[in-house]
């Protein structure tokens, strides 16, 4: 269906435009990797999408949740090439990495989601950075969240300083909310085939907006 897209580069609002078929070209892909191992990945997570996209219940197993976690994790580094703001969180030996070994960066956290009256495409990332609660250690940590139509995804990534064990629990704050109930952790998965769809829903562009804030310190 024809839409009209509006969009925004860091802060600065860019002028609206329409298109028949939501869609937006990065030119940030080589053709060697559009062509080849993303071209892959998006074959192998299509029919897993589709069954999510269908409205029925549904089972997810390990493998599949690895591959739609992978695939966010794609999405989440290419989307990132719409900032302006530099460095990007993503770094260039992390996209490499992720290219050799197609497994999330460390620190990497995915989450799945139902949308309700959700027909459309939608993307946001946030870049997050504060000090460890009792010390004057610093965490990076950027959130991009996406819809497509019925599904909602979201790519949450952490860095720590190099001393720091990965073994390290790091809890952050979350605004209020049912979100034990509305998602559905994929990556690191917990090991077991999960149900499909969670018992609550995210409602329209409102509830994609909560998802997407719901990292970060928030005042009661």
């Amino acid at each position: 269906m024809p839409a009209r897209i509006d969009a925004e580069r860091g802060t600065q609002p860019l002028p609206s435009w329409r298109v028949v078929g939501t869609g937006l070209t990065v030119r940030f892909v080589c053709a060697p990797c559009n062509n080849g191992w993303m071209s892959e990945l998006e074959n192998r997570v299509k029919p897993i999408v589709l069954r999510l996209l269908d409205n029925a219940s549904t089972n997810l197993t390990v493998e599949e949740q690895t591959t739609l976690a992978t695939w966010s994790v794609k999405n989440a580094m290419v989307f990132e090439a719409l900032r302006i703001e530099q460095p990007w969180f993503f770094s260039a030996g992390e996209r490499n990495a992720f290219r050799e070994s197609l497994s999330p960066p460390a620190r990497t956290n995915v989450w799945i989601a139902k949308c309700v009256d959700q027909a459309g495409v939608y993307s946001c990332a946030t870049n997050l950075s504060g000090t460890v609660e009792g010390s004057s250690m610093r965490m990076e940590a950027y959130v991009t969240t996406m819809g497509f139509g019925a599904l909602g995804i979201q790519v949450v990534g952490g860095k720590l300083p190099a001393e720091v064990p990965l073994a390290t629990t790091v809890t952050v704050d979350q605004t209020p909310g049912p979100w034990d109930d509305a998602t559905v952790r994929i990556w690191p998965g917990p090991k077991q085939v999960v149900n499909w769809p969670p018992p609550i829903g995210l409602h329209g562009e409102l509830g994609l907006e909560a998802f997407g804030d719901r990292w970060g310190p928030h005042q009661d």
